[in-house]
């Protein structure tokens, strides 16, 4: 293989790993986040919860009020009824008891209601209180390991980055170029080999006879006139022979 091929190759192979590394980090950065957002959502629903248990507890006084001030009535009007004279006062005095021992019954039906709900949100707010625990756990556990690795995370990428400065100061500028926009185009790969087909593996078209053999001479620099990919030739790969026994000469202009 063509020595500054080589080069751009070995950038890629580095480009790949730094790519890798990247998502790896900004994976565990992701994890974290996530455990934050699922930590806030549930303090939040915790707060809502013990809102509404706000509210149930103040309905559940007021019920516990109209039923002591419907039971004092009651008593009033049964003590009132003891000295009444006529039917006509027994049954209005009657109907006004059954009144408020129906209304008394509403709000004694109102209050259990209440009191179910009551416990129903206590039982959320335990259940909720538990996971927001572990969440705090599981997020400090893995801040701290974040914080433990950073260090060594930074070293890491400093080595890789300078390991591709090295290597790319050995390449020629106009095929960094050539590389870098490749890259930034279509990603990776953004040097791709040729099969023995002659096909790019960048975009598995076929390569013209003639420029297939013009890179197996190795002394071209050539983009895949499809994908545009920087190519090259496997050692594994041998040149072509013409039907007139002659191995083709013709080159690109642009010399490695």
């Amino acid at each position: 293989m063509n020595e500054q091929i080589s080069f751009i190759v070995e950038i890629q192979n580095i480009d790949v790993e730094l790519l890798k590394f990247e998502e790896s980090l900004k994976k565990t950065q992701s994890e974290i986040e996530d455990s934050q957002n699922n930590l806030s959502s549930k303090e939040l629903e915790l707060e809502k919860l013990k809102e509404n248990l706000t509210e149930i507890n103040k309905k559940i006084g007021i019920c516990e009020l109209d039923i002591k001030s419907y039971e004092d009535k009651i008593v009033k009007m049964k003590d009132t009824q003891k000295l009444i004279k006529t039917n006509k006062e027994y049954n209005a005095i009657q109907k006004s008891i059954k009144d408020n021992e129906a209304l008394k019954k509403k709000s004694e039906d109102e209050q259990l209601e209440f009191l179910e709900n009551k416990d129903s949100i206590n039982s959320k707010i335990a259940i909720i209180e538990k996971e927001i625990e572990q969440f705090s756990v599981g997020l400090s556990a893995k801040n701290e390991e974040y914080k433990e690795s950073e260090k060594g995370l930074v070293k890491i990428k400093k080595d890789i980055l300078d390991k591709r400065e090295v290597v790319k100061n050995k390449i020629k500028k106009d095929y960094i170029d050539v590389y870098e926009a490749v890259k930034r185009n279509k990603g990776f790969p953004a040097i791709a080999s040729v099969m023995k087909s002659g096909a790019c593996t960048g975009c598995y078209r076929m390569l013209p006879p003639q420029q297939f053999n013009e890179l197996i001479s190795e002394s071209v620099f050539m983009q895949c006139p499809v994908c545009s990919r920087i190519l090259y030739i496997d050692t594994t790969i041998t040149e072509p022979v013409p039907s007139d026994g002659k191995i083709s000469k013709k080159h690109s202009k642009n010399k490695i």
